[in-house]
């Protein structure tokens, strides 16, 4: 063992007084977590920690003397020091919630002005013919909308009429090309749902004429036509100096109404030379008051007939109210 020379003996008694003197204070003050550093260092919380008792070689010659309490004297009110805390290391730089994408907005679409109402009296004949030509143009489309509804094709009537605007105004949304290319498609697919609906509707009328034909008094014209007198009348026959008096119509499978009075139910005068050939060939079946069906196939009709070959089996049926002859 060394022995410590008397000046570095009191230096050093100077330094153990000073710092129990600071760890007496730093025991009794309560242990608190410091949060130090900037964004990029960690903060560490730490705890008061006893340091270890430092003791002085004792020499024979130069006891050490005993140090000073240097510890207040403790109070009846004074708090017990706090409990040591655990040593956790927190980062400086709080986690935070990368903030959520602002959602991107789609660009509006783009709406055309309304056209300006254009006023019209139609007191002339440029306006008359201007507005005839669309009244025209407008009864062509609305009959293609319904022959294309009836294949499962529906039009927008709003967009159409916005083509229609947008090609006077000359801002077509569409290139020529692909309107060519659409409506190149778009005919390809009404040919063959057309195809389709006349290959159904044959078969129906087919079978309709099948059945029509096996029913008891049918019997079938030279021209084709299938007949059936339902009442034969009274009287004298019909010539064709005759004037009759009678009630027709003239419908599809379906019952679609293509010929009859303007006027339903109505009673039409004929004199029988004038009548249509299919009505004047009816009337001559029966008397006055009778009544007859005819069913008229597509194939029927002849090329040299007078009577308008139809597209589809039609189905008359005619009543004689009256007979006149020519004074």
């Amino acid at each position: 063992m060394s022995f410590i020379p008397a000046k570095k003996s009191a230096y050093v008694l100077s330094l153990m007084m000073m710092f129990c003197y600071s760890f007496k204070v730093f025991a009794n003050e309560p242990a608190a977590a410091q949060v130090t550093g900037s964004e990029n260092n960690a903060a560490t919380i730490a705890p008061a920690v006893p340091a270890a008792p430092l003791t002085t070689p004792q020499t024979p010659e130069a006891p050490a003397p005993a140090l000073p309490d240097a510890t207040p004297p403790a109070t009846p009110d004074a708090q017990p020091a706090a409990p040591a805390v655990a040593v956790t290391t927190l980062p400086l730089t709080h986690a935070t919630a990368e903030p959520e994408p602002e959602p991107v907005k789609e660009p509006a679409a783009e709406v055309a002005p309304e056209p300006e109402k254009v006023a019209f009296s139609l007191n002339s004949e440029e306006q008359k013919r201007a507005y005839a030509s669309g009244v025209a143009m407008a009864k062509y489309i609305e009959a293609q909308i319904v022959e294309q509804k009836a294949l499962h094709i529906t039009l927008d009537k709003d967009i159409l009429l916005a083509g229609i605007t947008d090609t006077f105004n000359q801002r077509e949304k569409m290139s020529p090309q692909d309107v060519q290319a659409t409506l190149t498609a778009f005919d390809e697919q009404v040919k063959i749902l057309t195809q389709a609906a006349t290959a159904k509707e044959q078969g129906a009328e087919k079978a309709f004429i099948e059945e029509f034909a096996k029913r008891p008094g049918v019997k079938k014209t030279a021209k084709g036509l299938y007949y059936l007198v339902e009442n034969k009348g009274e009287g004298a026959g019909i010539k064709d100096t005759n004037q009759v008096e009678v009630t027709y119509k003239g419908e599809l499978l379906d019952g679609t109404m293509v010929d009859g009075p303007q006027i339903e139910n109505a009673n039409q005068i004929f004199r029988v030379a004038d009548m249509p050939p299919v009505l004047r060939d009816a009337v001559k079946l029966v008397r006055k008051g009778g009544k007859v069906t005819i069913v008229i196939p597509p194939a029927a009709v002849g090329k040299n007939s007078e009577d308008v070959k139809p597209k589809s089996v039609v189905i008359y049926t005619v009543s004689v109210v009256n007979v006149n002859n020519p004074h």
